[in-house]
């Protein structure tokens, strides 16, 4: 939580206050780099190697589709330093604006306040935040990344985009956008579940049966 707070402090103190980067072409946003954007990525990416680990270890508990996801942030994270899309890099880095709320939700189940009104109005910003950041934002972000590599791979030039490059750059960002789409289904199944009446939890039991 610590982490993910940190890290989205800066990568919006950089998108707000860095005004050389409003002022980027396709160009600069494929292959342009700079200090403060590689610095809230490096924070990121050795997160996301740690995650990596603790995921592999506990693969039981957490399935394959952290594994998965911890792979692909590292790929992305990691080909920034290539530099490559680095400017998208750090829009990426706002997915994880809704980890905080995560968090708590998680802290509230082992503080036995599971059901709660407080768990319920966090649960309704972590869906909000969560379908903001990673779905809408994220969506967009990839779509306009896409098309400045495309352009790229259109316009070579001096600066040609390799096919491995490009093609384990998009994968990844592939990846996480399948799986937020499906995490985002399995956390409105997980908060809905939370708050079903004991009635109804009997009656979906006695159907089973």
């Amino acid at each position: 939580m610590v982490q993910s707070c940190l890290i989205n402090t800066l990568a919006l103190a950089v998108i707000w206050r860095d005004e050389e980067r409003w002022n980027w072409g396709w160009e600069e946003r494929v292959w342009g780099y700079s200090g403060a954007q590689g610095g809230v990525q490096g924070l990121a990416l050795g997160y996301f190697l740690w995650d990596f680990v603790e995921s592999a270890r506990s693969v039981e508990i957490q399935g394959w589709g952290a594994v998965g996801h911890a792979v692909a942030a590292s790929v992305v994270s990691g080909l920034g330093f290539r530099p490559f899309v680095n400017y998208y890099g750090l829009n990426f880095v706002l997915y994880e604006l809704s980890t905080p709320f995560l968090n708590i939700h998680w802290w509230m189940d082992k503080l036995e306040m599971t059901g709660s009104a407080a768990q319920l109005v966090n649960g309704i910003l972590l869906l909000i935040t969560f379908g903001v950041c990673r779905l809408v934002w994220g969506t967009w972000q990839n779509w306009n990344m896409y098309n400045d590599v495309w352009r790229a791979i259109q316009n070579p030039g001096k600066l040609p985009v390799p096919t491995w490059l490009a093609l384990s750059y998009l994968a990844s960002s592939c990846v996480l956008s399948l799986l937020n789409f499906y995490w985002f289904g399995k956390m409105i199944q997980a908060v809905l579940k939370r708050f079903e009446k004991p009635e109804q939890k009997v009656g979906k039991d006695e159907k089973q049966h």
